[in-house]
């Protein structure tokens, strides 16, 4: 199935339920929401991240690697017939990710260990996660649950979203469960807001969005989803 390359930068903060309602009220003026999202209402999104047996992503995003990955499938409803399978690559503040589209059938195989299916696609981004995950022994680590709203510029391919209500399943991996016990990822009444855009941010959403006055934050889902069953004291930062 066809891949999809995408490279921007990535500036991530938290931000209070009160400053999101603002936001989006401004944000709804200027920019055209996202195809799939109405204002504060948002859309589902479902990630089952991946590590190796030692939690190399884990330690990698911890210790502040400059260059590092992360492995995941991604869904926007329980009835899906297909995946995106995702190499979410960091190099400093630039995301690039690689992504490729596999069936229902063929992620029930992956996450059950069974990673030959990766090569019947014979798809060089399949392959690249067939010898990382063989090699160094990944498996499904914990599911990400949240609601996203999306604002998006066409100039600069620019997106702006709010991911609310995150909540994590370290103990199911059923990406499709329609029944996934899960509990909430952030206690402190924030939500987090991403920036992302290829070369320039235009000034006026900068002002709008008053990124002065707020904190700019290294954020990672994955490291937060897993944040009650950790292993190491650091993995609280």
């Amino acid at each position: 199935m066809n891949n999809l390359q995408v490279k921007r930068n990535e500036l991530k903060y938290y931000i209070s339920n009160i400053e999101y309602l603002a936001l989006v009220s401004r944000l709804k003026h200027i920019l055209k929401a996202d195809a799939h999202s109405t204002p504060t209402e948002g859309y589902f999104i479902r990630s089952l991240y991946f590590d190796s047996f030692d939690d190399e992503c884990l330690y990698e995003k911890q210790s502040g690697d400059m260059i590092r990955a992360k492995y995941r499938m991604r869904i926007y409803d329980t009835n899906s017939k297909t995946v995106k399978f995702e190499i979410k690559n960091k190099i400093n503040n630039q995301i690039f990710k690689e992504t490729a589209t596999i069936t229902k059938e063929s992620a029930i195989k992956i996450i059950a260990g069974e990673y030959d299916e990766l090569l019947s696609y014979k798809n060089p981004v399949l392959n690249k996660i067939y010898i990382k995950f063989t090699t160094r022994h990944y498996r499904p680590k914990v599911i990400i649950d949240y609601t996203r709203d999306a604002f998006i510029f066409d100039f600069f391919n620019i997106r702006v979203t709010f991911d609310k209500n995150l909540h994590s399943c370290n103990t199911d991996f059923d990406i499709f469960s329609t029944n996934l016990h899960t509990i909430p990822v952030i206690l402190e009444g924030k939500q987090i807001m991403e920036i992302k855009y290829e070369t320039l941010l235009p000034e006026f959403i900068h002002k709008t969005l008053q990124m002065d006055a707020i904190e700019r934050m290294a954020i990672s889902k994955y490291t937060l989803g897993r944040r009650f069953f950790k292993i190491e004291q650091w993995e609280d930062n």
